[in-house]
């Protein structure tokens, strides 16, 4: 027997945390039935999701991608805007692991695999994102106000900051507040895994040795 919100997430269609949530507001069927959180399956029930079968689970693939400034960094958008995933051809149901607001660019991980996404932002895990920002003046770093996040380094008008659990807008709003205008931001580490030699809109397959 398995649980509902982990099969969801080793086929690829969302985190547990997120699949809970499809649950609970009345997204998922199985065998014709709105399926309730918490329920287990033996796998060989028909699942549906927003009106799409369910497959059953496949090969877990994972991409490093270089978000460049522009896209939405979601698997899809209710706007239309592009987003991060038409970087990738591919049949299989990838989506994106953490975010990168429109304005920022840099690191991101598109995979199937649930569990690992699951590792990768929830903050018990506490895995290391490191950030490069460029500002309009050259900083006092002193003056920027971290929290439990540190700076590693810094020169002129650029740092590097290491993060563990972002909130929208956190680092721009930190600047702000610091009295420093964001000119660029970049996520270029995720865990062990770095950019290396990625250019916007490129990706790379990985592997999960590679990040954590």
């Amino acid at each position: 027997m398995i649980r509902l919100n982990k099969y969801l997430a080793q086929v690829g269609v969302a985190s547990r945390r997120a699949s809970d949530y499809l649950i609970s507001e009345g997204h998922v069927l199985v065998n014709g039935e709105v399926a309730t959180v918490g329920m287990k399956l033996n796998g060989d029930e028909n699942v549906i999701v927003d009106g799409k079968p369910v497959g059953k689970m496949e090969t877990k693939e994972y991409f490093a991608v270089y978000k460049p400034i522009g896209l939405v960094s979601t698997a899809s958008d209710e706007f239309g805007r592009e987003t991060v995933m038409t970087l990738i051809k591919t049949d299989k149901r990838l989506y994106p692991i953490g975010r990168l607001d429109k304005d920022s660019e840099g690191l991101m991980i598109l995979t199937n695999d649930g569990d690992l996404a699951l590792k990768l932002t929830h903050p018990k895990y506490h895995l290391e994102k490191e950030y490069e920002i460029t500002v309009d003046k050259n900083i006092i770093p002193a003056r920027l106000n971290v929290g439990i996040n540190r700076i590693i380094k810094s020169h002129n008008n650029m740092f590097w900051i290491v993060m563990y659990e972002g909130k929208k807008r956190q680092i721009r709003e930190i600047c702000w507040e610091a009295g420093y205008r964001v000119r660029r931001l970049a996520r270029v580490r995720i865990g062990k895994l770095t950019l290396g030699d990625l250019e916007p809109g490129q990706f790379k397959r990985i592997q999960i040795k590679d990040i954590i």
